[in-house]
């Protein structure tokens, strides 16, 4: 199964090629501020070539934050997912959150103690695919200038916990790539760089 993953377009989706593949992970911040943004982005996706298309939201996303009970309505074309799971037509099993680490006053973040209490104890065990908008703790999670890790340090042991096989995510435009532990690939797939341009290409994988 192909899958092809995209983060942060911050409403400039219309511009990205997106690759054919079997199924489309989306890691949240669209820009949905309003139900017109996820009309606009839902009349998208349903352009595309792609058998299933998965999306969560992301710090920048507060209409779905704010009215979560209208989210799946507005965005038809796919399947939208809040702190849940979906079995992939392959028997892997996706969860998807998008929760972060709090920092100034955005949409769906809270405290690393709440985060591990109430969202990342949900992760079922058998979890192959981590949907999530922000990294985890010293994983593709750090500015061009590599100074300051921003991941969550309680998703990361989490992680390490359950042994997930992959783990996509955005968020941290820097931190752009694919990174491999013993256990893990986990792939940063934010498109915009930290200036907002369109520079990053989705990532594909086989799986």
């Amino acid at each position: 199964m192909r899958i092809v993953a995209i983060s942060d377009t911050h409403t400039q989706h219309n511009n990205v090629k997106v690759p054919d593949g079997d199924v489309l992970l989306f890691a949240g911040d669209g820009e949905f501020h309003s139900n017109v943004d996820l009309i606009k982005f839902n009349r998208w996706v349903s352009r595309l070539n792609h058998e299933l298309i998965i999306v969560i939201a992301g710090n920048h996303d507060f209409f779905c934050e704010k009215h979560p009970n209208e989210v799946k309505g507005y965005l038809n074309k796919a399947i939208y997912l809040k702190d849940e799971q979906f079995e992939l037509p392959n028997g892997k099993i996706l969860w998807g959150s998008p929760m972060t680490k709090t920092f100034l006053n955005w949409a769906f973040m809270d405290t690393e103690e709440n985060l591990d209490r109430y969202y990342w104890s949900k992760i079922p065990k058998n979890t192959d695919i981590l949907l999530v908008h922000g990294p985890a703790y010293k994983h593709l999670d750090t500015v061009s200038s590599g100074e300051d890790h921003l991941g969550s340090k309680t998703l990361a042991k989490k992680i390490e916990e359950l042994k997930i096989p992959y783990v996509v995510h955005g968020h941290i435009h820097g931190g752009y790539g694919i990174e491999k532990s013993e256990d893990t690939t986990f792939i940063n797939c934010s498109l915009l760089d930290e200036d907002y341009q369109l520079v990053n290409k989705p990532v594909v994988i086989d799986v």
